[in-house]
């Protein structure tokens, strides 16, 4: 009972201080650059209605909305990706496409780097969350973490904050310690999906055996572009004895 209430409080105060500060230093939208009243803490309401979530159909793996590249999925669908290439975790699933508003949110949280922007992306998950089919009764989430070297540049790990977000909206224990990031791959983003695979192997290691072996993880990461990532570090958890691996994130690529 004092969760609920504490987080009530915790919102409350956060909505005050928004208020002074709006009135004192207006700041506009990130995104379309009007004004934010009664819109979040970066985005003003009609951009943060602008976000689509992504639901059905899609592929049932990956999480690949089905209508991007086939005219009839079925139940159960998989892309082509999926079928030739299974990856090593059970689930993917995905907030919106990473474009246009999320994309610009998320490169705020990211580059600039702006931390507050949590406040945001809270109420996109609760909103997300409250009507997904998918259910994580008895998983434990774990953020996909950043090498040490990322983290002292950047000064906070996003992974971690979006983790610990996700736990509070499903009400799940956060087990940010289960992995660590031991050797530091660099950026991903210009690589291929194959080159992503080769620079991603053997990056994570588990650091709480005696929790992950026989558990539920629920991997939480801000972008999910080939599922490289993500893939290296489900294939860790469950050769350390996890029982079925999920992956969830803010975004995902559309090609």
């Amino acid at each position: 009972m004092a969760m609920p209430i504490f987080k009530n409080l915790e919102k409350l105060g956060r909505t005050l201080t928004r208020g002074v500060l709006d009135s004192l230093f207006p700041r506009p939208c990130i995104y379309c650059g009007g004004h934010r009243d009664g819109g979040g803490e970066f985005l003003c309401t009609p951009c943060l209605g602008d976000i689509a979530f992504i639901r059905r159909p899609l592929c049932e793996a990956c999480g690949m909305p089905a209508d991007v590249s086939y005219e009839f999925p079925l139940a159960g669908f998989l892309c082509g990706e999926c079928r030739k290439n299974p990856h090593p975790f059970d689930r993917a699933r995905s907030l919106g496409t990473y474009d246009t508003v999320l994309k610009e949110l998320i490169h705020a949280f990211k580059y600039s780097p702006q931390p507050g922007a949590i406040a945001d992306i809270a109420g996109l998950l609760e909103r997300y969350f409250a009507s997904a089919p998918e259910g994580y009764t008895g998983f434990y989430v774990a953020p996909v973490p950043l090498h040490f070297r990322k983290m002292r540049e950047r000064g906070f790990d996003q992974s971690f904050l979006i983790a610990r977000e996700v736990a509070s909206v499903l009400n799940l224990p956060l087990a940010s310690g289960l992995l660590s990031r031991v050797r530091d791959t660099g950026s991903q983003t210009a690589r291929t999906r194959v080159e992503r695979s080769r620079n991603i192997r053997g990056a994570f290691a588990v650091d709480r055996p005696e929790v992950v072996r026989g558990k539920d993880v629920l991997l939480v990461d801000d972008v999910f572009t080939t599922g490289a990532t993500a893939g290296e570090a489900a294939r860790v958890l469950k050769r350390a004895g996890a029982g079925r691996v999920h992956v969830f994130t803010l975004a995902r690529v559309v090609v």
